[in-house]
């Protein structure tokens, strides 16, 4: 009987436990949305449950422990679940051993919770990190067989999500009536904006087995991306946000980033801003840097469509004129993704990683990074009743990628300048780096040039999505693979990708190199999950030239 398992028979077979002496005088109530831990430290880890108390107060305990049975236990406490937080409880557990698994679980005046798995980072001597990598769950869209998949992962350390947790849109929207999976209903109906609608949308979320599964086995750490917020959010607003009728956007970013800080199992860097990027170390072996390239630094988006589209249409000079304005306000060096900020406590971080010996930096964040280029011909897959509209898109991306306009103007395609100042910070100051990403829906493996051309400053991963469909959609009308060869000839920093199917990455680092298994589903829509379809990449690191490319594995 596997380990995750025989944690769920424990913790029924607790339920008729007595409630030990220290824990007296607990509220009754439920413990409604199960138990997870994340952003692990050599020594702590943050555990959290949500408790709904059957009247009074909110008083739980907990405790953690080096053994399932909880006969060795570490550390032990009180907390309260208060209706200011959603009834969410979560605790700084410290004083921990590095490198060792824990069991954890939390007490009631009823029921006990599930017992959940966790662990503590390394202090040195680690041999190997190993981390699924998730983005973009959209719940209507399908079942969340990626979760379930890495939940029942033994070789999994810890599950890391770059962002869109959950979609932001009223039912209906995104997916359409017709797309909608039969069961997967989100709450509230509507677009959420308030505290308690950002409160409610989480509940929904929550109920899938395979994400509470996830949660309660594999410590998480997390970034958000916009729909946590709201569609194509930047500092100052987002596209799917209407101050005239969905009030001002500090307040609908205070009210998402508490709700977010509720629900996640994460450290909040500071309570007095949304600030998200923070950092730990994995022993010797790596250091974990978490970034928000969605929010807090960002400038607003180009609309390239929007600005050169008449002047393509016209030609001439007056095209000329406009692609050289467009291309000067892209590249203006003042222009922020990071934020001058965040940008130079990443500097720090990167630097002294290196310092201290570490083999990797791995850099969490929202975005892909590659410059993307949209092949010609690529019109050919879309099927015959594709809309006008859809065309338009295909032949417009087509047309900025031969003009060298990245088509994504939310990737770090539209803040070149940021992208080519990380770029030679992981060069000039990184061992080996390798950022992952989220966000596109569609799973990329890349080599990141240096930007001086001499070596490597990254790999990239993007992970895919866990539901959210991705090019499969739009370019149906195409064979296996079809789409994938026509992605990589076009883009010569493009080791490998898939544009078909949902999935995550597993991906263990070790001194040596890096492993990536891309595992994915070809039909999310059905509750049974198949086998996944793996593909392999590896890569080498070096002693001070970067890491070698991505390779087949």
């Amino acid at each position: 009987m596997n380990l995750s398992r025989r944690s769920l028979l424990i913790a029924a077979s607790l339920t008729a436990a007595p409630i030990p002496a220290w824990a007296q005088g607990l509220a009754r109530g439920t413990f409604t949305h199960g138990v997870a831990s994340g952003d692990p430290t050599m020594t702590s880890v943050i555990l959290w449950t949500r408790f709904a108390p059957a009247g009074g107060d909110g008083r739980i305990a907990w405790e953690i422990s080096e053994d399932e049975n909880f006969r060795r236990v570490a550390r032990r406490g009180r907390a309260e679940a208060s209706a200011a937080t959603d009834y969410c409880v979560k605790v700084d557990a410290g004083g921990l051993r590095p490198g060792r698994r824990y069991f954890y679980r939390f007490l009631s005046g009823s029921d006990p919770s599930p017992t959940g798995r966790t662990l503590t980072a390394p202090r040195t001597g680690a041999e190997s990190l190993s981390f699924a990598l998730f983005s973009c769950a959209n719940l209507p869209f399908g079942y969340f067989h990626a979760y379930g998949d890495a939940a029942a992962r033994e070789d999994i350390d810890i599950a890391i999500h770059t962002g869109d947790y959950f979609y932001e849109y009223e039912r209906g929207v995104y997916p359409y009536p017709d797309q909608i999976v039969p069961g997967r209903v989100i709450e509230p109906a509507g677009e959420i904006i308030r505290l308690e609608d950002y409160h409610q949308r989480y509940q929904s979320y929550h109920v899938d087995p395979d994400l509470l599964e996830l949660r309660r086995l594999k410590p998480l750490m997390a970034v958000w991306d916009d729909h946590e917020l709201t569609n194509d959010a930047w500092k100052g607003g987002a596209q799917n946000h209407q101050p005239e009728t969905e009030g001002s956007w500090s307040d609908r970013v205070a009210a998402a980033s508490a709700a977010y800080f509720h629900w996640m199992p994460l450290r909040r860097p500071d309570a007095a801003s949304p600030r998200l990027y923070r950092s730990v170390d994995w022993g010797d072996l790596a250091r974990i840097i978490m970034l928000d390239t969605r929010l807090i630094g960002r400038d607003q988006q180009l609309d390239a469509r929007a600005t050169l589209g008449p002047a393509l249409a016209a030609g001439g000079a007056e095209a000329q004129r406009a692609i050289a304005g467009f291309q000067a306000r892209l590249s203006d060096p003042n222009r922020q993704l990071l934020g001058a900020a965040q940008e130079a406590w990443l500097s720090g971080q990167i630097s002294g990683s290196k310092q201290a010996g570490h083999a990797w930096q791995l850099l969490v964040q929202q975005l892909v990074m590659f410059d993307q280029a949209v092949p010609a011909g690529m019109a050919r897959y879309l099927p015959a009743d594709a809309s006008d509209g859809t065309r338009a898109f295909v032949a417009a991306g087509y047309q900025l990628s031969r003009l060298g306009v990245g088509w994504n103007m939310d990737s770090w395609s539209g803040y070149p300048a940021a992208r080519q100042r990380l770029l030679a910070m992981c060069a000039a100051q990184g061992s080996n780096v390798l950022a992952v990403a989220g966000d596109s829906h569609n799973a990329w493996a890349s080599n990141l040039a240096a930007p001086d051309g001499g070596r490597l400053a990254a790999l990239e991963f993007a992970g895919g999505s866990v539901t959210s469909p991705g090019f499969e959609r739009t370019l149906s009308n195409a064979g296996p693979n079809e789409r994938e060869i026509a992605m990589t000839s076009m883009n010569p920093a493009l080791a490998w990708c898939d544009i078909s199917r949902r999935g995550y990455a597993a991906i263990t680092l070790k001194r040596g190199g890096a492993a990536t298994e891309w595992r994915a589903f070809d039909d999310v829509r059905t509750p049974q999950r198949s086998a996944p379809i793996v593909s392999r990449l590896a890569a080498e690191t070096s002693a001070g030239a970067g890491p070698g490319a991505w390779r087949a594995a």
